[in-house]
């Protein structure tokens, strides 16, 4: 759910959705308490921060390695990083035997204009090794389609196909 006003979202919301957890007591017109068994589950309350993509799906300026890596990783695999990964190498989690690895923002120690986020040979063999798939995200890839099976990588382009919604 998303709410727009903080305090609707604390004080209203909140509460409605703890009583659907936890159940509730309902008195009927003719004065006897019905109770109503809650459904289990839970919720947790987060702030929306900025958005990653500008309104024509491109990466905006100013988003960090780091808020990427973490969007990228919930929208392929629905699971979220850690709050506490590292994140100071292209190679941003593993997931049910595939390595996600992304290359953005000089990750690689090249503050260059694409420098480092674009997949050569070059970049290929500064990467973290993983001998199972990969799936590696980039400006643009330079290895040969024969090359790319070899190496079991599936290579994805950004911000064309990051999922943003």
């Amino acid at each position: 759910m998303v709410e727009l006003e903080e305090n609707i979202a604390q004080k209203v919301t909140s509460e409605r959705l703890k009583r659907v957890i936890t159940g509730y007591e309902v008195e009927k017109q003719n004065g006897i308490t019905e109770k109503v068994e809650g459904l289990g589950g839970g919720f947790r309350y987060c702030k929306l921060g900025e958005p990653l993509f500008d309104q024509y799906g491109n990466v905006r300026e100013g988003v960090t390695f780091k808020q990427l890596a973490y969007h990228i990783f919930f929208s392929e695999t629905g699971v979220p990083l850690k709050e506490n990964a590292k994140l100071n190498t292209p190679l941003i989690g593993k997931y049910k035997g595939t390595a996600y690895y992304l290359l953005f923002n000089g990750i690689l120690g090249d503050k260059s204009v694409n420098g480092g986020n674009v997949l050569t040979s070059k970049v290929l063999e500064r990467l973290p090794k993983h001998n199972g798939d990969k799936i590696i995200f980039g400006m643009a890839n330079r290895l040969s389609a024969s090359r790319l099976k070899q190496e079991n990588i599936i290579f994805k382009q950004i911000p064309v196909e990051i999922k943003t919604s």
